[in-house]
């Protein structure tokens, strides 16, 4: 085998976040983000992302890229090199851009067996991965998922969106089980929260454009919270962009850090330019990417 390339696409979720690891439906939507991968045999396995500040021969990115090659059939160790324009631990699905990248290069035949592979690799990751990540990263587009029904596109078409990064790095796998000990320990009320959740995703995949999410981003935001899944740095995040004019905002993603998304046609500069005076990084993006 020599040298081959593979490509995968970051993530925003819309709506839904947490509440699709227990059935109900999540919107979200492909990112003009990704990560391209070439990968070749080597006597060692190593991973190298320059953009992530990541170079290791042992650990988690090289467990998940030897998980990805067994559920495909392929022996022997690797090298990837990637080039990734998606930023790490930001909630935007750079580990599922990189693991359905990597199926793609180690020779994946179709969508669901990239997707299958690439599960693999996320489950090294974040233990319980719900499936929307790698189901974007390979798909693109915007959509509705569920882990019952899978992946059911939308025809919505593109829209812009500026996302807010907190510089506070998140982890999906502890996130998760935060809310599953909630789930124990109150478990009406979690599950009405996460029901809610779900709800608003139904009710934003029925908007006719995207200035209908707005409204929806900020309940969610608000019951995420109730999650205890904000921190007050992802709150402010939410009030500058609201203050100068967003729609909606909310963090998006496992939460606990990471980043937040604002809804704002037409003043998309203007919000970014808010969290920049207040020392955030932020950029514009098209989401429903194909």
């Amino acid at each position: 085998m020599t040298a081959t390339v593979g490509t995968g696409l970051g993530k925003v979720i819309l709506l839904g976040e947490h509440a699709v690891v227990y059935g109900h439906p999540a919107l979200a939507g492909a990112l003009a983000l990704g990560v391209r991968v070439r990968v070749e045999p080597a006597p060692q396995p190593r991973v190298v992302v320059p953009a992530w500040g990541l170079a290791v021969d042992d650990g988690a990115a090289v467990a998940a890229i030897a998980a990805i090659a067994a559920a495909l059939g392929r022996t022997g160790s690797f090298a990837v090199h990637a080039d990734a324009t998606v930023p790490s631990r930001a909630g935007l699905g750079s580990s599922a851009a990189l693991c359905v990248a990597v199926a793609r290069a180690l020779g994946a035949a179709d969508d669901a067996a990239t997707e299958a592979a690439a599960q693999a690799g996320e489950q090294v990751f974040h233990g319980n991965p719900s499936g929307i990540d790698v189901a974007l990263a390979t798909r693109g587009g915007l959509g509705l998922f569920s882990r019952g029904s899978g992946f059911t596109p939308l025809a919505l078409p593109s829209f812009a969106l500026v996302i807010g990064l907190s510089g506070e790095p998140r982890d999906t796998a502890a996130r998760v089980a935060d809310v599953a000990r909630q789930r124990t320990s109150r478990p009406a009320e979690t599950d009405r929260l996460l029901g809610e959740l779900g709800a608003l995703a139904v009710a934003g995949a029925g908007a006719h454009d995207a200035t209908g999410l707005g409204p929806l981003l900020d309940r969610a935001h608000e019951l995420l919270a109730q999650l205890g899944l904000t921190t007050p740095t992802l709150d402010r995040l939410c009030a500058l962009a609201r203050a100068a004019g967003a729609h909606g905002a909310k963090l998006t993603g496992a939460g606990g850090g990471g980043a937040v998304l604002a809804l704002a046609p037409g003043r998309e500069e203007a919000i970014a330019a808010a969290w920049r005076a207040d020392g955030f990084t932020a950029f514009i993006v098209d989401v429903g990417a194909a």
